[in-house]
C-alpha cells in the first residue's frame, strides 16, 4: 500500500495522484460503475487508517475520530477529483480531431505529472493498486489496461501484458486455394429440389412437408438438450470440458476430440442454393463422411459446420438452403452443426408475423401464399436453432462477440453463452479496426462493433484461439483479420456470385466471390484453408432441378 508522507501538503498530492487516475480508470471504459467507487473509498479508508495507526497507539476514541476526519476530507477530494475529469472528458476540441484521443491525453499528461512527484516505491505501490481496481468490476476492460501500460512505459514501470490463450497449438491460416470442380450431381438432392407452387393447395401441401423437417430437427436438438443440460455451468474455460460431445442450451460442446478432424465450414448463404449444392459436392463432404464410418482408425472426423442466414436475399431460400441444410442434419446429424443466423429471426406483433432484419424477402414473397400460422412456426423453429459451438479450441458463432456491458453484468461461466441476451447480441455484432469500442458506440445500436483488444479479452477468457463467423458481406468471400496474431478472427461469405442466377440481378451480393473453408488438425497441428466455392457447375438444369 502507498505509504503518505508526513508533510500534510506532499501527502495530499500523494492522494491526489491515486486518486486521479483511478478517476481516470474508472471513466476510461465509459463506465465508472459503483463497484469500482465502492472501490476507492474503501481504499482511501485503509491508507489513512494506515497513516494514523502508524503514529503509535491511540486511544479508540481519538484513533476513530482521527480516521474519519481524514476519511471525509479525501472524499470531498475524490468528488473534486471526479468533477475534474469528467470535465475534461467534456473538453471542446479543433475540427477534424479526435475527442476521444484529445481526452486521453490529456488525462495521460496529468497522470504523468502527478506520478512525477512521488518516490519510486510509491509509484510501483500505486501500480499495484491500479492493477487490483482494473480487476475490482470482474473485468479487465482492454482500454484501462492499455492507458495502465501507456503510463507505465512513461514512468519504466512494467506493462501488464495482454491476455494469454491456452489452446492445443497455434491455428495455421493458409492462403486461398482452388479446389476441383464437382461434376455430378448426388441422388441425395434431387428429392427436394423443387420450387414452391403459386397454387394456394399446392404450396400448403408442400409447406408442410417442410414444416416436418423442421419438426424432426427440433426434436433431435431437445433429445440432445435433454442430455447435455448442465454440461457448461461452473466451466471457465473451454480447456475444463471433458466427456463425449453435447448440446446444452443454444451451445454445441465438442470437447478435445481424440482423434484428427476436418471440418468443413460455410458462411451466409442467404438463399444461394447452388453455392451450399457445390461446396458440399466440391469438398466431396458426403464420400468422406461414407469414409470415416467404414474405418474411422484411417480417416478424420469429418464435420459440415453452417454459421446461419439461410433465407432472404436469394431465390431460394425456405425451399432450397434451409431445406437442403436440415436434410443434412437429419441423414448424418453426428456430422452436421446448424447455427443460426440473425436473419433466422421473426418477431410477433398484434397476432401477426414480421422478418426481424429488413428487407425480409422471404416472408415478404411467401406471405400472401401461406397461412400466419405458418411462419409462427418458422419464429419457433427459428428460437430452437442453436448458437454457438466450441469444437475444441475453436469457436464458431453467426456474428461475433457480446458488448461489454452484458458481459460485466452477466457472465458467469460458459453456460452464459445461453443467456437470451448474449445470444442476440453474438448474432449481430461485428469486428472494428479499432483496438476497443466505447460502450456507448456498441450501446447505439443492435449491430455494434468490438475491438481487437476486447476481441482478446474474450477469448481469453473462455479459452479459445480461433473465432470463425460469417454475417459481414466481405466482396473477397473470406477476411483474416488479425493475421499477425496468435489468437485469430476470420470472417466468411459463402453467398453470391457475379454470375449466380440464385440472386436478383440487382443484388450486391453479385460482387462477392463466395468462399468455403476447410479446418483439420492432423497430429495436433489445426490449419485453415479458404477455397472459392464453383456455384457455375450448378447453374443448369442437368445437376440442379431447380433450372429445369
Amino acid at each position: 500500500m502507498i505509504q503518505l508522507a508526513d508533510d500534510p501538503e506532499v501527502a495530499e498530492q500523494q492522494i491526489e495522484a491515486v486518486l486521479f487516475y483511478l478517476t481516470t480508470c474508472g471513466y476510461i471504459d465509459d463506465d465508472f460503475d459503483l463497484t469500482e467507487k465502492s472501490f476507492v473509498r474503501q481504499l482511501l479508508r485503509r491508507i489513512v487508517t494506515a497513516r494514523v495507526d502508524a503514529k503509535g497507539q491511540l486511544d479508540p476514541e481519538l484513533r476513530f475520530e482521527q480516521i474519519e476526519r481524514q476519511h471525509e476530507h479525501y472524499l470531498e477530494l475524490f468528488q473534486q477529483v471526479d468533477y475534474e475529469v469528467r470535465t475534461l472528458m467534456a473538453e471542446v476540441v479543433a475540427d477534424g480531431e479526435d475527442s476521444k484521443s484529445f481526452v486521453l491525453t490529456k488525462l495521460k499528461l496529468r497522470c504523468f505529472e502527478l506520478f512525477r512527484s512521488l518516490s519510486p516505491d510509491n509509484r510501483e505501490a500505486l501500480m499495484r493498486m491500479v492493477d487490483e481496481f482494473i480487476n475490482a468490476d470482474g473485468v479487465v476492460h482492454p482500454l484501462e489496461v492499455q492507458f495502465r501500460n501507456d503510463l507505465a512505459s512513461l514512468l519504466g514501470q512494467p506493462g501488464i501484458p495482454e491476455p494469454a490463450v491456452e489452446s492445443s497449438g497455434r491455428v495455421e491460416v493458409a492462403r486461398p486455394v482452388e479446389l476441383p470442380t464437382a461434376s455430378v450431381d448426388h441422388p441425395f438432392f434431387q428429392g427436394f429440389e423443387h420450387h414452391y407452387s403459386r397454387d394456394p393447395e399446392v404450396i400448403r401441401a408442400q409447406i408442410a412437408v417442410d414444416v416436418g423437417v423442421l419438426d424432426q430437427a427440433e426434436a433431435r436438438w431437445n433429445q440432445l438438450r435433454a442430455a447435455g443440460d448442465g454440461r457448461l455451468r461452473g466451466k471457465q474455460r473451454v480447456q475444463e470440458l471433458s466427456g463425449p460431445e453435447f448440446l446444452d442450451g443454444h451451445t454445441f460442446g465438442v470437447p478435445r476430440p481424440d482423434r484428427d478432424y476436418e471440418l468443413i465450414v460455410l458462411g451466409d448463404l442467404h438463399g444461394c442454393y447452388s453455392c451450399l449444392k457445390a461446396a458440399v459436392m466440391q469438398s466431396r463432404f458426403m464420400e468422406k463422411v461414407k469414409a470415416f464410418r467404414a474405418d474411422p482408425s484411417r480417416n478424420p472426423d469429418v464435420r459440415l459446420v453452417f454459421l446461419g442466414d439461410y433465407i432472404d436475399r436469394g431465390r431460394f431460400s425456405l425451399n432450397g438452403v434451409l431445406r437442403a441444410v436440415l436434410k443434412l442434419y437429419l441423414a448424418v446429424p453426428e456430422h452436421v452443426f446448424v447455427l443460426r443466423g440473425n436473419h433466422e429471426y421473426y418477431i410477433e406483433y398484434q397476432g401477426k408475423i414480421y422478418g426481424g432484419v429488413k428487407p425480409s424477402d422471404t416472408i415478404s414473397s411467401l406471405q400472401p401464399l401461406v397461412p400466419d400460422e405458418v411462419f409462427h412456426r418458422y419464429l419457433t423453429f427459428f428460437e430452437s436453432i442453436p448458437n454457438t459451438l466450441l469444437f475444441d479450441n475453436l469457436m464458431f458463432v453467426h456474428g461475433g462477440i457480446p458488448r461489454d456491458a452484458l458481459l460485466r453484468d452477466r457472465w458467469k461461466d460458459l453456460s452464459t453463452l445461453n443467456d437470451p441476451e448474449l445470444r442476440f447480441q453474438m448474432l449481430w455484432s461485428d469486428p472494428s479496426r479499432a483496438d476497443s469500442v466505447p460502450d456507448e458506440l456498441q450501446a447505439a445500436s443492435a449491430r455494434f462493433a468490438f475491438g481487437r483488444l476486447q476481441f482478446r479479452a474474450f477469448m481469453g477468457k473462455i479459452g479459445c484461439s480461433l473465432l470463425v463467423r460469417g454475417h459481414e458481406k466481405v466482396n473477397a468471400g473470406y477476411r483474416d483479420h488479425f493475421p499477425k496474431d496468435d489468437i485469430r478472427l476470420l470472417t466468411l461469405f459463402s453467398a453470391g456470385g457475379v454470375a449466380n442466377d440464385d440472386l436478383p440481378e440487382d443484388s450486391n451480393y453479385r460482387d462477392v466471390r463466395p468462399m468455403a473453408l476447410t479446418i483439420t488438425r492432423t497430429a495436433g497441428e489445426t490449419r485453415v484453408t479458404p477455397w472459392a466455392i464453383d456455384y457455375r457447375a450448378y447453374q443448369g438444369p442437368d445437376r440442379n432441378a431447380f433450372f429445369k
